[in-house]
């Protein structure tokens, strides 16, 4: 196709290709100007429904004009040999490449770039046009910094969405909301989850779906299953990370309404560090040019703002407002000099760096804050204090049930370990229960200081250097972890635990349980490898079908229906699968599964 015409349409090269069509630089003869010319694929544009989405790509964005939106030039209708769509040209590159390139993208420059595509969004959004593929594939920056929208190819009309989606799934999984996977009714906010999904993965530099395949990866979607921002990202802006975390809450109710409160709320992360959108010598397309200078100027004057307004505010009293400033400074530098001559001098601890056994008290410190910040916005407290109180039967509570981890900063009820406990263990705020087990809090490095102004500040926590972290990594799958009959949280947390050896479970409906046993020493860190595997599941064949029909999986006989049952165990689900119903005086049957959804399915069914 490269050095012929398409109407007025000179194709020159190709730049890019995808599952339904080859992307080329064209040059409109005319205008004299460089377009992108999107073709259908010659064996998909031979179907009319291909065309009639094809087309309803073209008509869904052909009215949008906005800078932050591709805009269409020309589209080539449904009666000609070749299908295709002509675009505004967008030399530049994709989100993803990007990334690729940086591993992951800083906080600020993400909050930038969710900016600008939160402008698009809420101008489709506006237009009665819903996305449904919000990814960084579909997102390119321009080398002069603007930010671009592109591929409505999936595109839906929002007056059409209050109708449940039926056919195909269609989208990416990875970036999917759990309405979209469900194929249940979708709004904006189906936009905005995938956009949490885009600043997560530009700040973290991990997806946070994953799986082994797409049935795992929606699943995981649909329920959840992912760890949080902080958890990966600790340097993040703390009014990103936890706009991104509303903006990837499960329950569509939860999340921001609309895409201009997203962009406001950015705007607002920003501003926390003196910055703003389109603000020399920090824009875009300073980035885009000499991004390794950019991000160190962009991290020196981050520093340097936290340091000024974390003591101002100390000076002002508000220490809670200055641990705010700190927990960040700290994770971007850990050894601060200032930040730690300033922590010295409040507490008069020379060993609060240096030695092991320094790092792990200002550790403690810095949990033992994250918890009163955590517990004071939920409360209303304006106090709160752990003590040291002697070993022994902790005591008994009504509680029938302690809040997993996962939802409260509230340690749970006391595990039993199988042997003796010497070490202290640590009370949780009256009325609170005495735990012997607690979460470990976010890897934050916020201090809390006593304050040396007149307003007396609670005391810092006591350190019990008896408990170990442990952590249970279960690799693509999360399962609740349980000492007995207590939730102790998911297998994405850590616990610490006293010394001893303790039977753990791992739970989740859709694998096998799971019994682990862990042996800790007073201050050791344990990281334990898990192997989790699917709860088996089964094909069923219909009861009218004859029992003298030979069953073949992957090419081996596995039996008649009459020794089956008319049942075939599968002890993998998540493997491929092919099956083959040979019957007597009937041609065979076969069907192949790339995964059988539990509890089974019906042969041949999907």
């Amino acid at each position: 196709m490269i050095g012929t015409n398409l109407d007025k349409y000179e194709v020159r090269q190709k730049v890019g290709e995808g599952g339904m069509a080859t992307v080329y630089l064209g040059r409109d003869q005319t205008l004299d100007r460089d377009v992108a010319i999107k073709v259908l694929h010659p064996h998909l544009s031979s179907s009319a429904r291909n065309r009639k989405r094809f087309e309803r790509e073209a008509k869904a964005i052909a009215h949008l004009d906005h800078e932050n939106v591709l805009r269409i030039l020309h589209y080539s209708g449904l009666t000609g040999h070749d299908c295709y769509i002509v675009t505004e040209f967008v030399e530049g590159e994709t989100l993803s490449t990007l990334l690729q390139a940086r591993g992951r993208i800083p906080s600020e420059v993400a909050a930038m770039l969710g900016i600008d595509l939160c402008h698009a969004l809420d101008y489709a959004h506006n237009q009665g046009v819903l996305h449904r593929d919000v990814k960084p594939d579909n997102v390119m920056l321009r080398v002069d910094g603007t930010l671009k929208l592109m591929d409505f190819g999936i595109a839906r009309f929002l007056d059409e969405t209050r109708v449940t989606m039926t056919g195909a799934l269609v989208g990416s999984p990875a970036f999917m909301s759990p309405e979209q996977a469900r194929e249940g009714p979708l709004d904006a906010r189906t936009d905005l989850f995938s956009l949490g999904t885009v600043l997560y993965n530009l700040v973290t530099g991990t997806l946070p779906f994953t799986g082994s395949n797409p049935s795992l990866i929606l699943k995981n979607v649909i329920e959840g299953n992912r760890p949080s921002v902080n958890e990966l990202a600790p340097t993040v802006s703390p009014t990103l990370g936890d706009l991104v975390e509303r903006l990837m809450a499960t329950d569509p109710s939860d999340r921001p309404s609309t895409a201009r409160e997203v962009a406001e709320e950015l705007e607002r992360s920003l501003a926390e560090v003196q910055l703003r959108a389109a603000q020399p010598p920090f824009l875009l397309v300073d980035w885009m040019r000499e991004p390794v200078a950019f991000e160190q100027r962009l991290a020196a004057h981050v520093e340097s703002t936290l340091l000024v307004e974390g003591k101002r505010r100390l000076a002002e009293g508000d220490q809670l407002g200055a641990l705010r400033q700190f927990n960040r400074l700290l994770s971007m530098r850990e050894d601060h000099p200032e930040v730690l001559a300033l922590v010295q001098n409040l507490h008069g601890d020379a060993h609060v760096s240096g030695s092991p056994a320094g790092h792990r008290r200002r550790n403690w410190l810095l949990g033992a804050a994250s918890a009163f910040v955590v517990l004071l916005a939920i409360t209303g407290l304006g106090w709160m204090a752990y003590t040291a109180v002697p070993a022994g039967d902790p005591p008994q509570t009504s509680d029938p049930a302690p809040p997993t981890l996962a939802a409260s900063n509230r340690a749970p009820e006391a595990p039993e370990p199988t042997q003796a406990l010497a070490a202290p263990v640590i009370a949780a705020p009256a009325p609170a229960p005495v735990p012997l087990a607690v979460a470990r809090p976010p890897p934050t490095r916020v201090v809390a200081p006593p304050s040396p102004f007149p307003a007396p500040a609670p005391p810092p926590a006591p350190i019990d250097d008896g408990y170990a972290t442990v952590r249970l990594n279960t690799h693509e799958y999360v399962a609740d972890v349980y000492l007995r009959d207590r939730k102790l949280g998911t297998s994405r947390e850590a616990v610490l635990l006293p010394a001893g050896t303790y039977r753990l479970m791992l739970k989740q409906r859709l694998l096998q349980d799971h019994e682990v046993e862990v042996t800790v020493a007073s201050g050791e860190e344990r990281v334990v490898d898990v192997s989790l595997h699917p709860r088996p599941s089964r094909v069923s064949f219909p009861r009218t079908w004859s029992s003298d029909c030979v069953v073949r999986t992957n090419g081996i006989d596995a039996g008649t229906l009459a020794t089956l049952g008319h049942r075939l165990e599968v002890p993998n689900p998540n493997e491929p699968l092919e099956v083959a119903l040979e019957c007597p005086g009937h041609p065979p049957t076969h069907h192949r599964y790339t995964t059988v959804v539990l509890p089974g399915v019906v042969f041949p069914g999907p």
